[in-house]
């Protein structure tokens, strides 16, 4: 058992030092090297959770050193090593320290006794008595204080304390007081640091039942393609929000359908369930290893789907009259950052203008080719920005003279994802 965990260790934080986004790459490479379920749900919480909470760990770190972390790969090993000793309270201490540098050894080289000192000066910090504590000494979220300050002073920086104890750049916090006020954004980042509920949409192609969405709960450890039914394509994992925005569409039998960024194929397959299987299903993307991942699903469930690689300029895109488009744009993610751990450091204000740019170029040059005067338009994001939804949407209804019909904005909660739809015609 002890060899299985450093080989899961050493496996894993060879992803993370691979990968600009290893939450999205673990899996799969873990599931190729034939680690159980378990050590693959260890794994998963470990680095989602050290990317997730990067800059409190940061803060942590740095008032526990003297000098400046310069070295990225040391960094690295102390985030993995504080989330455990800090949040995974499975690990035994010395556990946390040892096997996180046992694993990280080759690469730290002459940082090792630097990283040990720093984990070990924490540990020694660490209080569970925080009633008494100065704020700027407990990490709330998971309710650990320290001998010192490691957090802003709430006082002096309120944005900036909690940016810092939530793990949000200062930026979005201070944008997402000023749109919905602190009690909302502190709402949001409570929710988008939870683990994600997982769902199930039912399908309808298969199965006649009154609750097609339903809350799946699982074991620790446990997989999803061993579940009953699952095999039978009886069901599918889809967030209640995604489901909830393609029920938006009020597809019809015999309607001709255009998903434009489709995969993994949520929206697409959700609308194919609501028409019975009588709707056109056109489903586009521009990566081919997606569109083939989503094929197999679309394969499982029994759903008879056109599946088109697109190039990115969109000039390939399938002509015809549609009577429902779907516009499931890249975007900010704001609104799952819980499921997608890598994405919140990289919001800033030229990152939402980058995103912002790229919608426009995409309503412009790709949409423009496929929306005629009957076509219906579902515009959704993963995102919560008022420039990725109700401006974008906005100018979309304004492009083709359309209205929008319906519109809404999801709250990130311990139930569903956040984000925004809009249904245009």
């Amino acid at each position: 058992m002890e060899h299985q965990q450093q080989t899961l260790r050493r496996a894993l934080w060879k992803i993370i030092l691979r990968n600009n986004m290893p939450t999205r790459v673990l899996g799969s490479e873990l599931a190729r090297d034939n680690f159980s379920a378990q050590d693959q749900a260890f794994a998963r919480e470990l680095v989602s959770g050290s990317i997730r909470w990067k800059m409190a760990l940061d803060c942590i770190a740095k008032a526990h050193t003297k000098g400046r972390i310069r070295n990225e790969v040391a960094h690295q090993a102390i985030r993995l090593g504080l989330y455990q000793l800090l949040c995974m309270h499975s690990v035994a201490d010395h556990a946390a320290i040892n096997e996180t540098i046992d694993a990280a050894k080759q690469e730290l080289g002459n940082e090792i006794k630097f990283v040990n000192a720093v984990l070990r000066a924490v540990s020694r910090s660490m209080t569970k008595s925080i009633d008494k504590l100065p704020p700027s000494h407990v990490f709330k979220a998971f309710e650990v204080g320290f001998i010192k300050s490691v957090f802003a002073d709430s006082k002096t920086d309120p944005a900036l304390a909690l940016a810092q104890q939530f793990s949000f750049p200062v930026f979005l916090v201070k944008r997402w007081i000023a749109e919905v006020g602190e009690e909302q954004c502190l709402a949001r980042m409570t929710a988008l640091n939870q683990h994600a509920q997982l769902w199930r949409r039912m399908n309808s192609c298969k199965n006649i039942v009154n609750d097609v969405c339903q809350k799946l709960e699982m074991q620790p450890g446990e997989s999803i393609t061993n579940l009953e039914g699952f095999s039978e394509g009886e069901w599918a994992i889809q967030d209640i929000t995604s489901w909830q925005t393609a029920m938006m569409s009020k597809v019809k039998p015999g309607d001709k359908v255009l998903d434009l960024c489709a995969a993994p194929g949520g929206k697409a397959f959700a609308i194919y369930e609501a028409s019975i299987g009588k709707a056109e299903v056109h489903a586009c993307d521009i990566n081919a290893s997606r569109l083939e991942t989503m094929k197999i699903e679309g394969e499982r469930l029994g759903h008879d789907i056109n599946y088109h690689h697109i190039s990115e300029d969109g000039s390939d895109v399938p002509l015809g009259e549609y009577d429902l488009v779907l516009c499931d744009v890249p975007c900010s993610n704001s609104g799952v950052f819980n499921k997608r751990a890598e994405a919140r450091h990289r919001f800033s204000k030229k990152y939402l203008h980058e995103i912002e740019t790229l919608q426009n170029v995409f309503r412009k040059k790709i949409l423009s080719k496929v929306v005629g005067e009957n076509t219906r338009v579902l515009y959704s994001t993963c995102s919560l920005e008022p420039e990725e939804n109700t401006m974008m949407a906005a100018r979309i209804a304004k492009d083709f003279s359309k209205t929008i019909l319906e519109e809404k904005t999801f709250e990130p909660t311990a139930e569903n994802a956040g984000g925004y739809s809009a249904l245009i015609g």
